[in-house]
């Protein structure tokens, strides 16, 4: 019995921890236009030959926000993917009344990551440490709050954020304001969260 309870425990562990790695990887993937607009602005011009010189300025650096861009990503595209298949199958559908949009809140939030594109420096450590704390304090915000959500690329990539409920709950959705009838509202909840899929 002992030994059952200590594998349910560490099994609970070990889904919480990928919980939380996951909601990072979601966080870090709202980073991606600012990676890219940190790149361009450390470029002199549009050449191949400007692309080298300041790939060379912090090669390690560079190197590490492609990865991290790429995997995040790929993880942001399964979760829509899982969100969309997963709203499929349910037959139950929740009444969210009239919806309330997020989007203004969602490009709020982005301008908070401007910040980074006019100090940070690729050849200075000191300048990226200061960023990645910077990063490390909003991640923190993100994933204890559970807003995966607050992802500029939401937006980008055609979807919409919506709230009901007081704000309470959250439904991403490829469909405008005027696609519904706002009476008539139905949306399917995401496991336990409080986000929905329309």
């Amino acid at each position: 019995m002992i030994v059952t309870t200590l594998k349910v425990n560490s099994l609970q562990k070990g889904i919480e921890k990928m919980e939380k790695l996951f909601k990072w990887t979601i966080f870090l993937s709202s980073y991606v236009p600012v990676f890219i607009m940190v790149f361009l602005n450390s470029l002199d011009s549009f050449s191949m030959k400007a692309i080298r010189k300041t790939w060379k300025l912090n090669p390690t650096f560079w190197s590490l926000l492609l990865g991290t861009s790429i995997i995040s990503l790929i993880i942001l595209y399964l979760w829509l993917c899982h969100l969309k298949k997963e709203s499929e199958s349910k037959s139950h559908k929740f009444e969210t009344g009239i919806l309330d949009s997020n989007d203004v809140e969602v490009l709020n939030f982005f301008v908070t990551f401007i910040v980074p594109i006019v100090s940070l420096k690729p050849s200075s450590w000191p300048s990226i440490a200061m960023n990645v704390l910077l990063l490390a304090v909003e991640g923190i915000f993100f994933t204890k709050n559970n807003t995966l959500y607050f992802n500029v690329l939401l937006i980008i990539f055609g979807f919409h954020v919506f709230s009901f409920d007081n704000q309470k709950n959250i439904v991403i959705t490829r469909k405008q304001r005027g696609d519904f009838e706002l009476e008539d509202t139905k949306a399917t909840q995401m496991g336990t969260t409080n986000i929905f899929y329309m």
